[in-house]
């Protein structure tokens, strides 16, 4: 039997202080000369499945759990909330009256742009029980700015924002079940509209997820195999194919879920965050691009993470 919590009590609940939002200022002695501002952002939805259904790689990565377990009339819409790691201030980022995910959406996308604005991509999550809502992009600011992202297929999917060094939105594109083909796009910033960008031509065997640039202008991403396993790579305009530098790994363990999201200090430092295999919270690990290995650095229990900019 499905769980809802009403508006109502999720006020109650952020002013209690049981939902916390704000900024994450996160220090570890592996960065302890670059600290990083970090936002973490999910949801308040309370989704019941069917508990038989064991996704191979976790539930928030390009690909959900299967579309038909998840009953529509136990889900809540509430909004969505910033989280922070250490401050703990209870404070909304939008109006309660008007959820930014509705039933049968997902958050598919989270990124800063180049001002500091975070943008998210809300994607509708197709079910026989309901018309599917259009695709968009929502802009947290003051006010919340949202657009009706068009150029997708029906059976296509806008996901791994990232806001650009030059103050561009990209993303990728793949199918909504997650497989192949994914092409890497522009979203435009005034009307929502996507166009391709890039020649790369991505595996037809494995998915691909999270886009992150570095201060020097390099685009990394990750590419997940059907045993889970999670290599990173390069995008490079002048090649073909993604340029593959290691597969990633834990403690000697290699990483077998996928990642939430990839991102790049101002230092050049490789982030990633997500959970190995069956394992919770998320969390925040710095990555060795050369060998692969993952340092974890702070536990953080929300669904996607950017960095704080402008």
């Amino acid at each position: 039997m499905g769980y809802k919590l009403s508006r109502r009590r999720f006020g109650q609940l952020v002013l209690a202080g049981t939902v916390v939002s704000g900024f994450s200022y996160l220090t570890n002695k592996a960065l302890a000369q670059t600290p990083l501002n970090i936002v973490g952002i999910g949801s308040t939805s309370i989704i019941t499945t069917d508990q038989t259904v064991i996704p191979e790689v976790n539930t928030t990565e390009f690909e959900r759990t299967d579309q038909n377990s998840v009953s529509t009339t136990d889900i809540q819409p509430v909004g969505l909330v910033l989280q922070s790691l250490i401050t703990g201030k209870a404070q909304l980022i939008t109006d309660q009256s008007t959820p930014l995910l509705e039933p049968n959406e997902i958050l598919s996308g989270f990124t800063s742009l180049s001002d500091g604005t975070l943008v998210l991509a809300i994607t509708p999550v197709t079910t026989s029980r309901r018309q599917a809502t259009a695709t968009r992009i929502t802009f947290l600011g003051t006010p919340v700015k949202t657009l009706t992202v068009s150029g997708l297929k029906q059976n296509q999917q806008l996901g791994s924002l990232l806001g650009t060094n030059d103050g561009r939105l990209i993303g990728l594109v793949g199918n909504k079940n997650g497989t192949p083909p994914i092409r890497l796009v522009d979203i435009n910033l005034q009307t929502g509209e996507i166009s391709s960008i890039s020649q790369v031509k991505f595996p037809n065997d494995e998915r691909v997820s999270n886009l992150a640039e570095c201060p020097d202008g390099k685009l990394y991403t990750s590419l997940l195999g059907f045993d889970g396993s999670t290599t990173l790579v390069q995008l490079d305009s002048n090649q073909k194919r993604p340029i593959v530098l290691a597969q990633l790994k834990v403690d000697g363990k290699a990483w077998n879920n996928g990642l939430q999201n990839l991102v790049c200090s101002g230092t050049g430092q490789l982030l990633a965050f997500g959970a190995m295999r069956y394992q919770t919270p998320n969390a925040v690990y710095s990555i060795d691009k050369n060998s692969g290995n993952m340092t974890r650095l702070e536990d953080f229990d929300v669904t996607q993470i950017a960095l704080a900019r402008g």
